[in-house]
């Protein structure tokens, strides 16, 4: 296993936990990053990635919690089980839960894709 992506997968890991997505996303991730949803949609690059997450939080009451279930390395790819839980503007609970599939490239996350535990 390679060590420096099992440290790099672990700091962004323990960021989400704390709150701190956009600052992960800030150190841990490529400029030219995709991301897509599991409904197949996707933001083209980092910039993009920000500026939905920063209009997504800015619309909740409060995040109250992201709960890592499982996590497992592999050949540049990291991938993460987890519930994260939210209050929406409105007052309502929002419960999310999810696995990231992170690729790495160079020490920079080029892509994640997120999957939704039904």
């Amino acid at each position: 296993m390679n060590s420096d992506l099992a440290k790099a997968e672990a700091a962004v890991c323990e960021m989400t936990k704390q709150g701190k997505i956009i600052e992960g996303i800030d150190q841990y991730y490529a400029d030219h990053c995709v991301f897509t949803e599991a409904d197949g949609s996707n933001r083209a690059n980092k910039a993009a990635q920000k500026a939905h997450l920063s209009g997504f939080f800015s619309s909740l009451k409060s995040f109250d919690g992201a709960t890592l279930h499982a996590h497992s390395i592999g050949d540049n790819v990291g991938m993460s089980e987890w519930t994260f839980k939210m209050t929406g503007g409105d007052g309502k609970a929002i419960v999310w839960n999810e696995v990231l599939v992170r690729k790495w490239q160079n020490g920079k996350v080029v892509s994640e894709k997120y999957y939704v535990q039904s």
